[in-house]
């Protein structure tokens, strides 16, 4: 099986987890974008966060800001750490190439021709690829978000990327694959671990849209001015 061949089966495969793993592949007509243009066009971009903000129906641009990059991570981290776990393949997503589209700022992805390298050892790899190549460089675009919440949403999509990961798999080997790479410099300090859970040392904003809430990893324990746990669903 060639290179192209089985980083396509692989995205074909990871898409039956959930739509965080969806990559489309194969020609497309003109509507899709590098997403690179995202890391460096800013109109484009704050395009894209006034849109989430209209749907979320948040007040402040820095919320709508901060959940594109949580759902952008998710997406991001979805499909390398299963590529990796589950196919033993790095895919090739260099921001040139991977495209993306987005409707009311939802954001979907896209390969034209995907290609990933093989190995046993790609974990240092792999941080490298969305942290550097991707995170990084859309939290500098997205200033002057605090760079501690979207280092956070970054541990935290990862996460949660790994368990829908095993829990489709019925395996432990993608949370093994995350909570070594919550190790890194670029990602320590944001998540508190304990033996059965774990929970972020920040907060990624939802609560302060109109209907938001606190997600199930968040530093908070009840949204601020109320009494209670309020969880985001």
């Amino acid at each position: 099986m060639s290179r192209l061949t089985s980083a396509a089966a692989a995205f074909a495969e990871l898409a039956e987890v959930n739509d965080y793993f969806l990559v489309g592949t194969g020609p497309v007509d003109g509507h899709w974008q590098p997403v690179q243009q995202l890391y460096t066009d800013a109109g484009l971009l704050d395009g894209v966060i006034a849109r989430v903000r209209r749907r979320i129906d948040a007040d402040e641009r820095r919320t709508a800001a901060s959940i594109f990059f949580l759902g952008f991570a998710a997406r991001l981290w979805s499909i390398s750490v299963g590529a990796v776990v589950g196919h033993h393949l790095l895919p090739d997503l260099a921001p040139e190439q991977l495209l993306f589209r987005e409707v009311d700022g939802a954001i979907e992805l896209h390969m034209e021709r995907p290609t990933g390298r093989a190995g046993e050892n790609l974990a240092d790899m792999l941080a490298d690829l969305v942290l550097d190549s991707h995170l990084t460089p859309l939290a500098t675009a997205l200033q002057p978000v605090s760079r501690e919440v979207l280092r956070g949403n970054a541990a935290s999509a990862l996460l949660g990327a790994a368990r829908a990961y095993d829990l489709h798999h019925g395996s432990g080997l993608a949370w093994q694959l995350a909570r070594r790479l919550c190790a890194d410099e670029r990602l320590s300090g944001t998540v508190r671990f304990t033996k059965t859970s774990y929970r972020r040392t920040g907060c990624c904003l939802y609560y302060r849209a109109r209907n938001g809430g606190l997600c199930g990893d968040c530093a908070l324990t009840h949204v601020p001015g109320t009494v209670g746990r309020k969880d985001a669903s």
